[in-house]
């Protein structure tokens, strides 16, 4: 969407030469490798060292019944290839009645994160959780898990697109001051791909706060990707709302690359190298980074049940099965576009999830389905731009200036609103619809992110011969990327009748599209969707600014959806949080170890008695000694991180050997794993020849 919103500033204001960075890309294992102005560094640096070593903070998500994930990360202090780390899951702020512990290791395999799986927890409960390595505790993160049934009130946080140098993460720092959130969707572009060189992807705004990006060039390689997680996850904004709330994220394009789809994207050209490499480094970043559930082939469409109350399903609408999107659009198209973007063939999202999708929906006994989903999916039409309205809003001086400009900007606003969006795949879009309207599925909301700005709108189709109006869709605007009024402002000689400019694209979309019941293209924010049984109302909430930190906001507007209708109508208030207000973590991290208060020691199911030979040569040898019959997967690692042995292997109780062949590894140091359960022996070995 940004893409095209900065064509027809081009378009209008004659073509921008921009120098290509050329910069190598830099491995960012530690902090230190970020530079920031002199004006900010002693800040940073002050709220960096009470964090030591877990600078990135801490993060929860993907909550059931009985269970979330925890994550954090810890920075080495020294040439470590593992880090021994402890976690703790407690009920009180305090961790002094705690109800799980464990240990685990921070491996440069996995650029130092920890991802813990936890389950066995007790429903619609609120948890503390912390990690301690090198004697010295995280932050405390709190958490929740979802009921299993009897739900009748749930508030879910909606959040897209947030551009490190487009301004500060305001709206994440005003979720993270909520205390009945019971958790956060964040539907994509949670990085930005782009190279710090991209002035006119925020870059210039960038430079006026000290918010560059790092590293300086666009992201191709693991180093690069993790590094860029690594910058956005030191933002204070952002690291409270993960320490506060637990979040359901799924990727759009920018965690990959602009307009991406199966087999490539427009921001990918051939001298990047291959775009399947490319992915799937960006999708091994995605998950080492995100406090997500692990599925296999690394997928991300799930769904999460908030009793029975509302099943929240997420989508992935960019790198599952996706078509190449067609770009030439709207009236003028050719026969043979037109003739492809009607095939009955093309897919927006794979086969396998579409089918997954309709069961998911048709079968489910929840009283609401919450789909959260990244690209447009109301049809709009903007096949005539309203030009006699901004004619006579701009004045005859630019109404001359216009006017010879009208039909590309006619096209690339089609390209806008037709292009990356469900519309583009409509033999797929209509094939959904159907199949709600067949099984009779009724409320369902439609929460979408990516197009920076907001919209409350029906989803209408045509069913037996009617227009009717399948479900609701309430689009969030963005955290902090460009929307139509900063990217038209930032040519200055267009700051005179940028007014009328937003205003037409305004009337033009509200005088052909009766199904559009509200839009806002210049405001960043977020939503709130408020849950009950008998109906949602969607609340959005814009921040006073983004170019300076603070968390002033305002309620712009709120819709309703009542049980069995898909309609939006307009509410004159807020809906009302929760009497529940839970206790929020604390702002630092404890001073105490976390093996305070806890009644029993961790058992270790496996330990290690010896090794060898030291250095190793053709095989390595393990002595264990397991406390019962159990299954666990050993792994060599290189010190660059990638795994050249992995090998499973079932270990009867008492003492075993183990025998790893090592023959064909090259001479040098490795890192040795055995990983049991959410347990792990790794130590390092020398292999000569």
């Amino acid at each position: 969407m940004i893409k095209i919103i900065l064509c027809v500033m081009m378009i209008v204001a004659s073509a921008v030469v921009l120098a290509q960075n050329t910069a190598q890309a830099q491995s960012h294992m530690r902090l230190g490798h970020f530079e920031l102005p002199n004006s900010r560094r002693a800040t940073i640096t002050a709220l960096e060292e009470r964090l030591e070593p877990f600078y990135h903070g801490v993060a929860s998500g993907d909550p059931t019944s009985d269970g979330v994930v925890i994550w954090t990360r810890v920075t080495p202090r020294d040439a470590d290839v593992s880090i021994p780390v402890r976690w703790v899951i407690a009920l009180d702020t305090g961790l002094t009645q705690p109800v799980k512990q464990g240990s685990t290791v921070a491996l440069l395999e996995k650029d130092y994160t920890v991802k813990i799986d936890l389950t066995g927890l007790q429903s619609n409960t609120v948890y503390y959780y912390a990690f301690q390595a090198y004697d010295k505790a995280s932050l405390i993160g709190r958490t929740r898990t979802f009921p299993i049934s009897g739900a009748e009130h749930a508030r879910v946080a909606v959040v897209s697109c947030s551009n490190y140098p487009a301004g500060y993460f305001n709206a994440y720092g005003a979720i993270a001051k909520r205390n009945d959130i019971d958790v956060v969707l964040h539907l994509g572009d949670y990085i930005y791909e782009y190279g710090a060189d991209s002035l006119s992807y925020a870059g210039a705004t960038g430079k006026q706060l000290g918010r560059m990006h790092a590293p300086a060039n666009e992201i191709i390689s693991l180093a690069d990707y993790r590094a860029r997680y690594n910058q956005y996850r030191l933002d204070p904004d952002l690291r409270a709302l993960h320490q506060q709330h637990p979040v359901v994220h799924v990727y759009d394009d920018h965690e990959s690359a602009n307009d991406s789809y199966t087999d490539g994207a427009e921001n990918h050209q051939a001298a990047e190298g291959d775009w399947q490499v490319r992915k799937g480094l960006s999708l091994r970043a995605c998950q080492e980074w995100m406090p997500t559930r692990e599925y296999s082939g690394m997928r991300i469409y799930r769904r999460l049940l908030y009793g029975e109350l509302v099943d929240i399903t997420m989508l992935d609408t960019r790198l599952d099965g996706r078509d190449k999107q067609i770009e030439d659009l709207g009236k003028d198209a050719s026969a043979s576009a037109k003739a492809e973007l009607e095939s009955p063939t093309r897919k927006l999202i794979s086969t396998t999830q579409f089918d997954w999708l309709v069961s998911e929906l048709t079968s489910s006994a929840a009283q609401w389905h919450l789909i959260g989903n990244q690209v447009l999916f109301t049809q709009f039409n903007v096949e005539s731009i309203d030009t006699a309205y901004m004619f006579n809003a701009v004045g005859p001086l630019y109404a001359a200036f216009l006017r010879p400009q009208v039909p590309a900007l006619q096209n690339l606003i089609e390209s806008a609103f037709y292009g990356d969006v469900w519309s583009n795949y409509p033999a797929q879009r209509k094939a959904l619809c159907d199949a709600l309207m067949l099984a009779k599925v009724n409320n369902v909301i439609i929460s979408t992110g990516d197009f920076h700005c907001s919209f409350a709108t029906d989803v209408e189709q045509t069913w037996k011969g009617d227009t009717t109006s399948v479900a609701v869709e309430f689009v969030t605007p963005s955290v902090t990327s460009p929307n139509f009024d900063e990217n038209l402002s930032s040519q200055a000689f267009l700051r005179p009748i940028l007014n009328p400019l937003l205003a037409t694209i305004d009337t033009t979309l509200y005088k052909l599209n009766d199904h559009l019941l509200w839009s806002d293209i210049v405001n960043h924010g977020y939503q709130i969707i408020d849950i009950k049984s008998d109906r949602v109302q969607a609340d959005w909430f814009f921040m006073k600014t983004t170019t300076t930190r603070t968390t002033e906001e305002s309620w712009a507007r709120g819709y309703v959806v009542n049980q069995g209708t898909a309609r939006a109508l307009l509410t004159v208030e807020q809906a009302p949080g929760k009497q529940r207000q839970d206790v929020p973590a604390p702002f630092d991290p404890p001073s105490i170890q976390l093996s305070a208060g806890l009644d029993e020691p961790l058992v270790q199911k496996i330990k290690l008695m010896s090794f060898g030979p030291v250095p190793v040569t053709s095989a390595l040898s393990l002595t264990l000694h397991a406390m019962s019959d159990c299954s666990a997967t050993a792994y060599v690692i290189t010190t660059s991180g990638e795994r050249v042995v992995e090998q499973d292997v079932s270990l009867p109780g008492g003492i075993s050997t183990l025998a790893i062949d090592t023959g064909k590894l090259s001479q040098g140091s490795y890192l040795v794993a055995l990983r049991f359960g959410d347990q792990q022996i790794a130590f390092s070995v020398v292999v000569k020849r």
